[in-house]
């Protein structure tokens, strides 16, 4: 849903940047948290209560046109992160393949790694990808 249509549109400024690193010829999604402490994410991994979810969204800008951007939502019982990124097209095609994220901070070392990713997109995983593919054959 474009933004102009949203109630509160400042719901969807960029609150983080995002890349995509190669390791041993791999891409992987990344995205920048300039203020994350490495302690906030630590307990992350073992909490049963841990839910994540990715929603896509279109930004209607004046000059630019359509932007695509997402909201990543990491919540557990005690946490709560919340980021608004517009990425380039080789993150998504790097997010739908892989089917993670993960979150890094401005020297490029690993905070958290979120697998398998539940999105709101057309094309949510790989294997949906790979399925769809199959029928449009």
């Amino acid at each position: 849903m474009p933004l102009d249509k949203m109630p509160d549109s400042e719901e969807f400024v960029l609150t983080h940047e995002s890349t995509v690193l190669h390791t041993q010829g791999v891409p992987v999604a990344c995205i920048i948290d300039k203020n994350g402490l490495e302690s906030s994410y630590q307990s992350l991994p073992n909490d049963l209560s841990l839910k994540a979810g990715l929603t896509g969204f279109l930004n209607k800008h004046d000059d630019l046109g359509l932007l695509m951007g997402f909201k990543l939502q990491i919540k557990t019982d005690s946490e709560f992160f919340e980021y608004t990124v517009y990425p380039n097209d080789e993150f998504i095609d790097t997010v739908i393949f892989n089917e993670s994220i993960s979150i890094i901070d401005e020297k490029m070392k690993n905070l958290f790694t979120l697998r398998k990713i539940v999105t709101d997109q057309f094309v949510k995983t790989r294997s949906e990808f790979d399925k769809f593919k199959k029928m449009i054959s």
